[in-house]
């Protein structure tokens, strides 16, 4: 039986309860009686129904227990045909469709219509309610079925509404949503979620884990990563407070760790997939046991314990072989990407080709023929076979367009061109490729980036939450306390307004007065203290997060820097080389103001002082012949925000650059002098100079389209300043004048 007949099965099942005692209706001779000996009357009709409905809700679909439905919905037709009884005629009619339906069959849809049309004019609405759903569930989950299907249970869940039978209507509309969301409608099913969501929490109905992972994968695919996070993290909280134990939380278990996983977060991750795990063990499912054990090892390999890895996946192969094409290439990639981790080129040679094998003669989608390329390419790659790669390189450029990929396969995919071309001489496609392996590289890690902070927001709020209730939970038990406190003093002074008379109740009014003064102002002082509280907190926790960023931020830059420096290792082109050094001195002087924003007080200004101080030091560390040039570094102490630090960082790391390679050739020792002070009207002057060879006479400043000039104007404009170049016999002085803020004047000298 399907899933969906499953729901349906629910549905009706809420709709007509079954009433009849099993072992009575299992009885041979009372089935032969009621078969052979029935009166034709309603009642007798009302008997036929629950038994067939007994052999019909048995588990499986046995060709038998099918035998006698139809069997007992034929008699159900026969003697209501006779006594013209036209519900008793369309019940026979579904009891039918059900059997058929049970079984598998599309020959159900026929008398589905039949019960619908004598239904229609009829007063039988629950009995039309029904109809109309079985009559939508013998249309499939295609493309072209969907549509109808969708439209028969939407008027299934509108009748049961008007019927007042809420809690039936709620499960048809989260079957609709999941309809939807297969239809690719992810909006529409998000909404009918949330009419059902409202329909659940008017009736207190607790079983919500089920929709919360629905709305979970909805948004999932709406690449709503935080708010599918949200929800699986909310089916997961109530399906454990409800300690529900069956497949539906091996599901969610299984998304929460997928969540994780597409962000790196391999140690969470792992904790869901082991649950998951857990949970198909209690339910010995063994295909889902299966699939988790090779979650599980995908997210080992992820952390770099490849050992581990193998030998997750040679326990999930004790489960027996795997049958789907996608799953077997997924298993087969993980051993591939672990034994070229390990160097373990035999085994790796093995697996390599059995995806081709796939690749070859089963007929694969589009995105997967892309995946088993990607596979293939690595292995070839890592055993320096790069002529070898053409050929499937050229497939997957073909196919891309028409092959969905995520973005980081994509990046992969990158990646892998352009180590073909770079290793095959292919030097102009090489730097395109890498400029695009660059580009999407970049992309990624804003989109992880954004969905990391996303989950320390999604925490900070829960955490916060928490945090509130606990405050207002403390807040109650201290009104509840005050409230004891007042009825205490209350009965106190009515007796002592009894026992002391006129004088003794002028005297407790006055102390009334005074009591009810004394708790208005410590009830205020109290809001106040704990307004007050609550704010340092969040004034806190927002610094600490800020500084988190920086430092996530400076952490990544230097993983980019140190991934160009493995890079370079690759290549023999020394302009290639050259730029990945350019880069990564750029993203150096970028990585230095994060790092200063992360380790000081102040979280909005860099001194401009240490981090020239920093950048210079740095930069003669990173050059050859650097002991022959003197450095003169006059800085004001300007303290900058980290929106002009960063491109006045950029604007410096390319003067100081230019001039350390080109102008002292033939180590001629020279001098580079930098200044960083106030100029007029609260701006700030950048010069930038040194008394080398300067440029060649027919150098064009103005034309001059070189990647450091072309990004130093850029970055001037940034500024919202002026960029000016100038050059003679006494070498080359570059001005920048913007506004800024600046303090006081202190001047340094490097030798």
């Amino acid at each position: 039986m399907s899933y969906y007949s499953f729901i349906i099965r629910i549905v009706i099942l809420l709709l007509l309860p079954l009433s009849l005692g099993a072992q009575q209706q299992a009885n041979p001779e009372y089935i032969s009686r009621l078969l052979e000996t029935a009166k034709a009357d309603t009642a007798t009709v009302s008997e036929l129904q629950r038994a067939g409905e007994f052999f019909l809700y048995k588990p499986g679909a046995n060709p038998d227990d099918m035998g006698m439905v139809h069997r007992f919905a034929s008699k159900i037709e026969s003697i209501s045909a006779g006594i013209h009884y036209l519900k008793g005629q369309a019940m026979g009619k579904l009891l039918h469709a059900q059997a058929y339906r049970e079984a598998g069959s599309k020959q159900g849809r026929q008398l589905c219509e039949e019960a619908v049309a004598m239904l229609r004019n009829s007063n039988l609405r629950q009995l039309y309610a029904q109809a109309i759903i079985e009559l939508g569930g013998t249309y499939a989950n295609t493309q072209q079925d969907l549509p109808v299907k969708i439209d028969y249970y939407r008027q299934g869940a509108e009748m049961l509404g008007q019927m007042g039978d809420k809690l039936s209507e709620a499960k048809l509309k989260e079957f609709i949503a999941e309809l939807l969301q297969l239809n690719g409608s992810n909006r529409e099913s998000i909404a009918m979620l949330n009419e059902t969501l409202a329909i659940y929490q008017s009736a207190g109905y607790p079983r919500l884990h089920g929709l919360y992972s629905v709305m979970a994968e909805s948004y999932h695919r709406l690449d709503d990563f935080v708010e599918s996070l949200r929800y699986n993290l909310m089916a997961v909280d109530v399906g454990e407070k409800l300690e529900d134990t069956g497949e539906l939380m091996t599901t969610v278990y299984n998304r929460v760790g997928l969540n994780y996983y597409s962000i790196q977060y391999f140690d969470q991750a792992l904790d869901y997939f082991n649950k998951a795990l857990a949970g198909a063990h209690y339910n010995r499912d063994t295909p889902v046991i299966q699939n988790m054990l090779v979650n599980i090892a995908d997210a080992l390999r992820g952390k770099g314990q490849h050992r581990r890895s193998l030998d997750t996946l040679a326990m999930a192969a004790t489960y027996g072989p795997t049958t789907e094409d996608d799953d077997k290439i997924h298993v087969y990639q993980t051993y591939l990407k672990n034994y070229l981790a390990l160097k373990g080129y035999a085994n790796a040679d093995k697996y390599s080709k059995k995806l081709l094998q796939i690749y070859q003669h089963d007929k694969l989608s589009g995105t997967m023929n892309q995946v088993v390329r990607m596979s293939a390419v690595a292995y070839l790659q890592a055993r320096e076979r790069f002529e070898e790669t053409i050929p499937l390189l050229a497939a997957f450029d073909r196919d891309k367009d028409s092959a969905f990929l995520p973005l980081a396969r994509k990046v992969e995919a990158a990646y892998l061109f352009f180590r073909t071309d770079s290793a095959l001489g292919h030097l102009s496609a090489a730097i395109t490729r890498h400029e695009q392996y660059k580009m999407l590289s970049d992309s990624l890690t804003n989109i992880n980036q954004a969905r990391q902070l996303g989950v320390l927001q999604l925490q900070f709020e829960t955490q916060q939450k928490d945090k509130n209730i606990e405050i207002l939970t403390q807040k109650s038990k201290l009104q509840d306390a005050s409230l004891q406190k007042e009825k205490m003093f209350r009965n106190v002074f009515v007796v002592g307004v009894c026992m002391l008379a006129v004088v003794s109740s002028l005297l407790y009014n006055r102390y009334r007065y005074k009591t009810r003064s004394n708790q208005k102002l410590e009830s205020k002082q109290k809001k106040i203290n704990q307004q007050n509280e609550v704010l340092k907190k969040l004034v806190d926790e927002k610094e600490w997060l800020l500084k988190e960023v920086h430092h996530r931020v400076k952490n990544n830059l230097q993983i980019v820097i140190s991934l160009l420096n493995t890079q370079s290792e690759y290549l023999n082109n020394a302009d290639a080389i050259a730029a990945i050094r350019n880069s990564q001195h750029r993203m150096h002087a970028m990585s230095l103001i994060h790092q200063r924003l992360y380790q000081v007080e102040n979280l909005g200004k860099i001194d401009m002082e240490w981090y020239v101080r920093e950048l210079i030091t740095y930069m003669k560390e990173s050059f050859e012949y650097t002991d022959k040039i003197r450095f003169v570094v006059d800085v004001k102490q300007v303290c900058l925000d980290s929106a002009q630090a960063v491109p006045v960082g950029l604007i410096i790391n390319e003067a100081v650059t230019n001039a350390i390679k080109y102008a002292f050739p033939n180590g001629r020792p020279g001098t580079i002098t930098l200044a960083l002070k106030h100029a007029a009207e609260g701006g700030c002057l950048l010069q930038i100079s040194d008394d080398g060879v300067g440029l060649p006479q027919d150098y064009d400043v103005e034309q001059g389209d070189s990647l450091g000039m072309s990004l130093m104007h850029g970055l001037a404009d940034q500024l919202d300043g002026t960029l000016q170049l100038t050059t003679g016999e006494n070498g080359v002085r570059i001005t920048l004048a913007f506004k800024c803020r600046f303090l006081q004047t202190n001047t340094l000298q490097i030798a």
